[in-house]
């Protein structure tokens, strides 16, 4: 079964669709855990940070207004996985389900990778970085 037309002019519809595909495929392996991807960058942020986190910082980090930050932290505070205060903490619910949605996370990559060399991903992942560069010096020149 032929999933997208690889003949196109240009490559932008066939990161949309690959896209689309990833998201789809984790909102699925997801389900049973009652979280969206949104809220699983949220908890990878929050596990991997360094210093304090404050709900701004996490704004800035997620590229969206303070009212989305404020439901997602929300909803994560509502399934025990974080609290706030002035700062953000995962709970150790948190962290343990963090665990969880990595093994997820490396099964969808390695299904997405799957057929490709090391070095064939290596290639593409510089030539995605090339095109995201591409397209946020666009952004960030337009909107400082």
């Amino acid at each position: 079964m032929k999933c997208c037309d690889a003949q196109q002019e240009h490559f932008g519809p066939l990161l949309g669709y690959c896209d689309h595909q990833m998201m789809k495929l984790m909102v699925r392996k997801l389900r049973g855990y009652d979280v969206s991807p949104m809220q699983c960058r949220t908890l990878t942020f929050l596990y991997e940070q360094q210093g304090d986190v404050t709900q701004k910082k996490l704004q800035e980090f997620l590229r969206v207004k303070p009212p989305t930050v404020n439901g997602i932290v929300e909803r994560l505070e509502e399934k025990h996985l974080l609290t706030r205060s002035k700062l953000l903490h995962l709970t150790e619910e948190g962290r343990c389900f963090y665990q969880e949605f990595i093994a997820i996370t490396e099964e969808v990559h390695r299904q997405a990778e799957r057929g490709f060399t090391e070095d064939e991903v290596k290639l593409l992942q510089s030539f995605l970085v090339r095109v995201a560069e591409n397209l946020s010096r666009e952004t960030e020149e337009k909107h400082p």
